[in-house]
Order: C-alpha cells, then structure tokens, then sequence
C-alpha cells in the first residue's frame, strides 16, 4: 500500500466480544431547579474553588458573564467515575451541557464505570455546585472521551489519544484538555528520549499537531516528573502549538513535582502554570478534597481559554496562545520551570479589549499590588507615572512616585513591576501618557479597583 510510511508495534490490543458505535450519547435529566447562572456569581458560590480560581483571574470573567457558554470543551483521560451521578453536574444533564464521546480504550460508551481520575478532573473545569464548589467554565458544554488504559502504558494509548482527537472533531469541538502524557512505556525499549520531545516524533504529538492546525484548541498537561530522574515534560505537551501547563501553589511558587521544560526544539514549555498544589476536586462520591498534579492545573487554565473563546470567537487557536503568554506573571521572562508564568485571564481579556477597540489606544490591561500590565500601541512612547500625594512637614505637596518610566519600540505588552510593595489603604494614581492620547486612573490599594479620575 503506497499511502503506508511504516509499521510499528505499539502494544497488544484487548480482547473484545463486540465494539460498539460512538453514539455520543447526551444523558437528560428533569430537575426542579435547572438554571445555571450566567454571571453574578460570589465569593460564597465558588465554595471551596474560590482561590484557585480568583488565582488565574476566573471570577473577573464570570462578572462579565463569560463561564465558557456555548464552547464545546472534550476531555481526555482515563475514566470518569461516577461523574454523572454527582452533585457537579446534575444541572448539565438538564440543561444538555453533558455528552459522553466515547470510550476509545474499551470501545464502549460506558465511560463513568471505572477510574476517578477524569472526574476530578472534569471538575477543576465544569462542576457547578453553588455554595460549594463552581469550576473555571461552569457553562460549557463538556464531551468525555477515555482514551487510557490505567493498567499498562503503550503507545496504543497514543493512538487512542488520536482516534479521540477525531472523533472529537467531528462532533465539532472547540477545545481538548488532556491531563495526559507519555514517554515511558512498559516496554521500554519503545520508550522516548529527551531528544524525541521535539513536537514531531511521536504519535500523540502529530495527532495534536494536526488538531491544532483544523483550529482546535489543545491544553496538555506538562507532567509530574520535576521530581524525579526524568524531569522533563512529556508528549504531546511537548508540541509548540499545545498550550501546556504546569502547577503551582496559590502562593504563585512553581510545584516541584512539575514536569520542566523546554522541548527538544527548545520551545518554552510549559506555556503557563495554575493551581496544580492542592487544588479542590470532586471525588465519585460527590465530595471536595485537595490534590496535587498539572492533571489539575490544566483543566482549571482550561476554563479560563474557554472563557476566553466565548468573549472572542473569531481568535485562532495560536492567537488564544500567545495572548495567554504575553499577559502571564513572568512574559518578558519566561524561564523553563513556569513558563510565561501564572495566567492571567482577566489580564488578557483586557489586552484583547483594548487590542480591538474601535480606537486603538494604548491602556492600562491589568494592575496589582506587584505591577502593571500595559498595552502599547506599536511605534508609539508611553510615558507612565504610579504616585501618591503626599505631604512634606505637612505641608507642602509632592508626588511620592511608586514607579515610572517610558515604554518605546514596537512590542505591545509590557510588565511594569513596582518598586515597592503597595500601602495598603494609600491611594495611589496611575498617569500614561503618549502624544496621541493621556490616560489618567486612580487606584485604591485596600481594595484594588480602578476608577475614572
């Protein structure tokens, strides 16, 4: 046959008594109460998923109402236990926002028999449990595909990951979270090296690829081998175009247990990081409780691209990529441990606002007790200026000046750190100021929110 390239084992497949057709079933329930909220969401109805969340800048998109509505999300992992049976996602099942894809490992549509895994998982990204527990796209529709065989580890699972990646597509997907990852197998022999981590060696790295390039976005996780002799990422995340992530604590401190970077092609990766150190998740009981792992930190960056998505439909998966980069905690120096940094949707929300904006002007995309986050328009100088008044002797008024200086050139985001920490309770106005245009904000550091002067 002309179209084969090579033939390469990649694992003995089980036995089976029959396969069965993807039916992409849609489970239904009749609820008393069905509604889901679009937006207004609390402090009290993250429950205990608040921190993680406010963590990467999710409830700030909530308030807007972008909870990932309308984006058709696949997740794939080694089993979803139970999910439909849990609080999490009861109100899916009325309002059709659950879908089991298909179980690639067994060739069945039985996907919440065995494993908790993906449960915990899914949950990081869509359980909707007010008062107790609200993922980072509580709105999105989510399709589950399992796609690994907890038992054994062989490149046939790459091929699965594969077939589901297909499979996905057709249903019409906008997105895959895969808290997945390979690179040592049982047999070792077909196992990876560092040099094969280039994005283009192995199987579940080309069918990545290819899913990128037909406009679906992909989140991998990087691994928990940063620990270990191993080290590195594994595959696909090591693909350029996969969006991938790794942990951290809500202390913004890199997990040591995450898998490091670059790739073999000296890419960065991982991309950027979330909460991957005790994080909440659900258990096939229906119970939160704290885990560790870039198994975690993916599903919950993942909420926040579908977020994303839904307030800009028309952005490619590339263009979702890099605004995620330039607006992370560490852009203009990423390193191999974080990446780019702690995302920052909220920040990229804004940049992308002000990027689109009928007038293009340069603003203000983000600002925190540590820095500011600032869009320039390319080819123009800002000039920018933090101060508060005070007075000398009590007296005499001057600018007590926190951090400025002048932005040039043609890059477009830039991170300004402060000096100093921020006084609390001390307010503190931000001036910008090109030759087109003079923006003027106040800040109010007790609580950090911005207002019009």
């Amino acid at each position: 046959m002309p179209f084969v390239r090579a033939v390469k084992f990649v694992g003995e497949t089980q036995t089976f008594n029959s396969a069965e057709i993807p039916l992409f079933y849609t489970p239904r329930l009749v609820l008393k109460d069905a509604s889901m909220k679009e937006n207004g969401y609390t402090k009290e109805d993250y429950g205990v998923s608040f921190a993680q969340n406010e963590q990467i800048g999710i409830p700030y998109l909530h308030h807007l109402g972008y909870t990932g509505k309308g984006i058709y999300v696949a997740v794939f992992d080694a089993g979803f236990k139970n999910l439909n049976a849990i609080p999490g996602f009861l109100k899916h099942q009325a309002n059709d926002r659950l879908t089991f894809g298909y179980d690639v490992a067994q060739l069945d549509n039985l996907l919440t028999d065995a494993d908790n895994h993906g449960t915990a998982v899914t949950s990081c990204l869509g359980a909707y449990h007010l008062g107790h527990y609200v993922g980072s796209a509580p709105l999105a529709n989510l399709f589950l595909f399992r796609t690994e065989y907890g038992a054994t580890e062989t490149p046939l699972e790459e091929l699965n990951w594969c077939k589901a990646a297909e499979l996905a597509d057709s249903a019409g997907v906008d997105m895959i979270t895969s808290s997945l990852g390979y690179f040592r197998f049982d047999d070792t022999t077909l196992s990876y090296r560092h040099r094969d981590l280039d994005g283009f060696t192995s199987y579940i790295s080309l069918g990545a690829r290819i899913a990128v390039e037909k406009g679906i976005i992909v989140l991998n996780s990087a691994g928990n081998e940063g620990d270990n002799p191993w080290r590195k990422i594994g595959t696909p995340a090591d693909v350029a175009t996969v969006l991938t992530i790794g942990a951290a604590g809500i202390d913004n401190k890199a997990g040591s247990f995450s898998s490091q970077g670059y790739n073999a092609k000296g890419d960065i990766k991982p991309d950027v990081v979330a909460c991957g150190v005790l994080t909440y998740v659900s258990s096939p009981s229906g119970n939160y409780y704290q885990g560790y792992g870039t198994s975690y930190a993916t599903p919950v960056a993942a909420g926040g691209v579908a977020c994303l998505l839904q307030a800009f439909p028309k952005l490619t998966p590339l263009e979702i990529n890099q605004l995620i980069r330039s607006t992370a905690s560490q852009s203009q120096n990423p390193d191999s441990i974080m990446g780019y940094g702690v995302a920052q949707f909220d920040a990229a929300y804004n940049l992308q606002q002000l990027k689109t904006a009928t007038k293009l002007v340069s603003g203000i995309a983000k600002i925190d007790p540590n820095g500011l986050i600032i869009f320039k328009v390319p080819g123009e100088t800002v000039h920018f200026d933090v101060y508060r008044m005070v007075k000398f002797l009590g007296v005499l008024p001057y600018k007590k000046h926190l951090s400025r200086g002048r932005l040039k050139g043609e890059q477009e985001v830039f991170q300004v750190p402060f000096n100093q920490q921020a006084i609390c309770n001390q307010k503190y106005t931000i001036r910008l100021s090109t030759k087109s245009t003079l923006v003027m904000k106040e800040i109010s550091n007790d609580c950090l929110i911005l207002c019009e002067e």
